[in-house]
């Protein structure tokens, strides 16, 4: 619209500029007849309707050739930014076409992980609160997957029920725990250990499904006393494993060498892989069961070994219960 009335406003000029133009040159002749030539009137009428047409075309053909220039400038600019559109689409293209065929590459499940993103891209700004927490969410499941394919160790402060159950459940072959009396509570055992928890008692039902799956389960005991053997309360915890055919031993590190003494918090090695491993964050007391300062999960091999050979070491010498 401005381009229009620019042109309707140069219009007018045009016109005055080619009167200008005649009146001058009709002027002239009149000059020559002074001078004594005696011009035909026509001529010299037709003379400056012709100059006042020459001025006006050559106004009109440089107006046209500045507005081609203009538009020259302005084609080019438009060029260079769809240019760069279409270079940052086709970027946009091969990286998704790249990270496409890293998905239908991997082992996982490509199903789950194109509904990870798609349900992740449902999250909208507002609330602020559900996008900012979905947003950290997201940002732990990356750093998550990341240390996992690194073989490195995660670790979570407290006490991790969703690694313990998830790794239970999807177990093929063997289960190996050590269970200190961080699991035991003194003579409020049965009351407030682990197995009588709505964990324990979950963590249990994840064990007996997979002993139906034909994994091995073996769990050590061991005891800061020897007498809590016949403890009513501990009796009635081995009873809850021997019923779902978990194979049960207990170890009395005063009875042997001091390297039997595991210098580490309860752990869990499934089928020789993956570490589950907690650390107290507070000696055990005879009312409660020590709280858990932090949970690792080790997939380091070098690491995983390493309980694997602590566990095996022990299994040797603790003493079966029946």
């Amino acid at each position: 619209m401005a381009n229009q009335n620019d042109r309707t406003n140069r219009t007018p000029m045009k016109v005055l500029v080619s009167l200008v133009a005649f009146g001058i040159t009709f002027l002239a002749t009149y000059q020559f007849e002074a001078l004594g030539t005696h011009p035909d009137v026509l001529v010299g009428f037709g003379a400056s309707l012709f100059v006042a047409g020459v001025t006006f075309v050559v106004q009109f053909l440089y107006d046209v050739e500045r507005r081609l220039d203009k538009m020259e400038e302005q084609l080019s600019r438009h060029s260079a930014e769809n240019e760069a559109r279409i270079n940052e689409g086709f970027q946009r293209i091969s990286e998704a076409t790249h990270l496409f065929s890293l998905v239908e590459a991997s082992a996982m499940q490509t199903d789950a992980i194109t509904q990870l993103v798609g349900n992740s891209v449902r999250i909208k700004p507002s609330p602020q609160l559900v996008f900012d927490l979905a947003q950290t969410e997201i940002q732990r499941l990356s750093e998550m997957l990341k240390t996992l394919g690194d073989s490195g160790d995660l670790t979570y402060d407290g006490e991790d029920r969703d690694w313990l159950l998830g790794l239970t459940k999807h177990v093929n072959h063997s289960l190996d725990a050590i269970s200190t009396t961080l699991d035991v509570g003194g003579q409020a055992y049965f009351d407030g250990s682990l197995w009588q928890s709505d964990l324990g008692q979950r963590y249990l039902e994840a064990q007996r499904d997979a002993i139906r799956r034909n994994v091995r389960v073996r769990r050590i005991f061991i005891l800061d006393r020897a007498e809590l053997v016949e403890d009513e309360n501990f009796r009635r915890v081995i009873g809850m494993h021997h019923d779902i055919e978990i194979e049960v031993r207990a170890l009395d590190p005063t009875r042997f060498p001091r390297q039997f003494i595991p210098p580490f918090g309860d752990f869990i090695v499934f089928d020789g892989v993956v570490s589950y491993q907690t650390s107290p964050s507070a000696p055990v007391t005879d009312l409660n069961r020590a709280t858990i300062a932090s949970t690792q999960l080790i997939t380091n091999p070098v690491k995983v070994q390493r309980n694997v050979d602590r566990f095996n070491d022990l299994w040797k010498v603790a003493a079966p219960l029946t």
